[in-house]
């Protein structure tokens, strides 16, 4: 599936497709590398041109604008859950990919309505090294963007300061500081009016923490958290719509960041 971990050679060759258009020996020469013949490659393109996907002008394939925009369509963002002002809802997950997979999800449809630099995060949960990936997308998509967001990160370890070097940008800031009213466990997300908390076992947030304080690198840190996670504990996921709340913590958190006045 298109974009999926398990792609078919179709999919490849919309992928390339969308990137610019090329010409079929382009399109093999690139997918050589997986071995895959010329006449996979003949067959694959003449079945997306009569399904609509594909258009062939001259040597070169295009992908057909309609089909781009009816897919547009169809992948429309589901609804948020609706959550008047003071209502709450909480989720448990067992396994922190799928929790780390939920709120990518529910994020980018509140950062749809929020375009003013009010995204802030506390004590992100480490990385998920199987999704490491997806949060670097995450973590860079700001500039690309040009969203701006403010991460305090709960530590100046050596994998804390790792991170701040390699992300930090004119759009995201990190402030390495940790905030001692703050419960180690809660990992904080405020977007707008709405605030997310995602609370870590006790047991799964000391581990994190002394992996951390071990003063280790990231790459060597990786390996220990993934056996951490494999912990299989409860995690709660807390979504919020608290205009005040969102604004008391946005206070303790904005401390030490700078904010660019737009023109």
């Amino acid at each position: 599936m298109l974009y999926s971990k398990r792609t078919r050679l179709e999919d490849k060759i919309v992928e390339l497709s969308i990137q610019s258009p090329r010409s079929i020996r382009e399109l093999h020469n690139e997918l050589k590398i997986e071995s895959v013949s010329e006449r996979a490659v003949y067959k694959s393109i003449n079945q997306l041109i009569e399904a609509g996907v594909l258009l062939k002008v001259g040597k070169r394939v295009w992908i057909d604008q309609e089909w781009i925009r009816g897919l547009k369509t169809f992948l429309a963002p589901s609804a948020l859950p609706e959550l008047s002002r003071g209502e709450r809802l909480t989720y448990t997950f067992t396994s922190i990919e799928h929790l780390d997979s939920f709120w990518t999800t529910i994020v980018f449809q509140l950062e749809e309505y929020e375009r003013d630099g009010q995204i802030f995060f506390y004590n992100f949960w480490a990385y998920v090294p199987e999704r490491r990936g997806a949060e670097d997308a995450y973590y860079t998509h700001f500039a690309e963007t040009k969203l701006h967001a403010f991460f305090v990160i709960g530590g100046d370890s050596r994998a804390d300061m790792e991170f701040k070097s390699a992300y930090q940008d004119d759009y995201l800031q990190i402030d390495a500081r940790s905030i001692p009213s703050f419960s180690r466990r809660d990992h904080i997300t405020l977007i707008g009016d709405f605030v997310i908390t995602v609370r870590l076992s006790k047991a799964l947030s000391a581990r994190i923490d002394d992996l951390y304080a071990s003063q280790i690198s990231m790459e060597e840190l990786l390996p220990e958290i993934t056996q951490a996670y494999r912990s299989r504990s409860n995690i709660r996921f807390v979504l919020e719509n608290s205009p005040q709340k969102a604004k008391k913590l946005r206070k303790t958190l904005s401390k030490n960041f700078y904010f660019r006045m737009e023109h």
